[in-house]
This record gives structure tokens, C-alpha cells and sequence, in this order.
């Protein structure tokens, strides 16, 4: 499909042109940072070839609309109604943070301060409980790893999390904050959003253990 076709086929409310890059287009299709956007019918492009990271770097913009990552950055999805039908369908309005998941990002904020830079609610995740984006002033995750590949980016830039408030797991961490094992469920939830994007985890050893410990308790 050729970019004007693209654009022809997004949204009258889509002002931006969004894209995902990355080496699989099935895994892309499958990434957490899409769900939100699939739940609203909006259109994303994917990109597989390595030389499209480094055009979107100059291009920018196309038929006035800018291109935008949706591994970057804020992206206030919830300015669009979702594609369902009837009582399921979710109307425009502003996400409502309780006072138990305030605390829980408190927590996982502290307990993951060494490996992201901070943690949010995500409008871009409906079934997934968390997913890693890069900041505003960073280079999206796919150009980050040919950046590191080739050693021409700063290693200690750290990610975002992002946690989906409406998720079940989300919503029992929450209720139970002042259980230690909170903050290993902290771990397991940066793991899970590391292996989404088909990267290792930082300590293969203590992942399994804690994995364990969740799968063992029925936690």
C-alpha cells in the first residue's frame, strides 16, 4: 500500500500519520503499543527495512500530518472512540486514576528507579499490562537498538512504563500494596514488556525465580 493510500484510508479525526518499526512484521502487528490504536481503527503503519528508520529521521511529515511513533512519546489515544458497538463502546473522555493505583505507581516508580526513567498509565494498552515506550526527546525503540548495534547512542537513556489500569493484574497489584512481593511483580512487569519486544531481561536467573514464586502462590 502506497503512503497516499494510507492517508486516504486514515481517520477524518487522525491528524497524525503513526508508525511501528521493527525486524518482523508479525511480531509489530502483535506489539502491546498497538492495542490501543487497533481498538479505535486507527491506521499504523509498519515498517520492517532498516533504511525507513533512517528516512522517517528526515522526511517528517507527509500531506501536511507528521509522523509519529507510537513507541515515543505521549499519545492521548482516548481523543478517539473505539470500533465497538453498542454498550461497549468506550466514549471520549478522560482516564480516572484511583488512589490504589496512584500508589502502586508510586511503588514500582521506586523499586524501578535504577532501570526506567518513569511510570504512567497507558492509553495505548487494552489487553496487555504493561509496555515500554521511549520519551519524548529520545529516538523511538527500534532506532534506539540500531543506535546501540552501532554504538552511536548514550546506553543509559531509560525507558518509560507504561501500565494499563484496567488490566486484572494491574487492578490486583494495586489492591495489594502493602504485600512485599509487589515490588518483584514490579520486575516481572518490566521483564514482560522487555520480552514484548523481543528483548533479553536483565537477569534471567532472578526473572525465573520470581515467575515462579507468582506461578507456585497463584499470585
Amino acid at each position: 500500500m502506497s503512503l497516499k493510500d494510507y492517508v486516504s484510508r486514515m481517520k477524518e479525526d487522525q491528524k497524525e500519520i503513526y508508525y511501528i518499526s521493527g525486524e518482523n512484521i508479525d511480531t509489530l502487528k502483535n506489539s502491546p503499543q498497538l492495542e490501543g490504536f487497533k481498538a479505535r481503527g486507527l491506521e499504523v503503519l509498519l515498517f520492517k527495512d532498516t533504511i525507513d528508520d533512517f528516512w522517517l529521521q528526515s522526511v517528517l511529515e507527509y500531506d501536511e500530518k507528521n509522523f509519529t511513533s507510537v513507541t515515543k512519546g505521549s499519545i492521548d489515544l482516548n481523543s478517539f472512540d473505539t470500533t465497538e458497538k453498542g454498550d461497549n463502546k468506550k466514549k471520549k473522555s478522560t482516564p480516572k486514576t484511583s488512589k490504589k493505583v496512584e500508589k502502586l505507581i508510586e511503588i514500582l516508580k521506586e523499586t524501578l528507579a535504577d532501570d526506567v526513567s518513569d511510570v504512567t498509565i497507558s492509553t495505548r494498552l487494552t489487553s496487555s499490562p504493561s509496555c515500554l515506550i521511549a520519551a519524548q526527546n529520545e529516538v523511538d525503540l527500534k532506532m534506539e537498538r540500531i543506535l546501540k548495534t552501532q554504538q552511536q547512542y548514550d546506553t543509559s537513556a531509560k525507558r518509560i512504563l507504561e501500565i494499563n489500569g484496567d488490566h486484572s493484574l494491574i487492578k490486583k497489584l494495586a489492591e495489594s500494596t502493602a504485600n512485599d512481593q509487589v515490588k518483584d511483580a514490579a520486575y516481572l512487569l518490566l521483564d514482560q514488556a522487555k520480552i514484548s519486544l523481543g528483548e533479553p531481561v536483565s537477569n534471567p536467573t532472578e526473572f525465573a525465580k520470581r515467575l515462579n514464586y507468582f506461578i507456585e502462590n497463584g499470585s
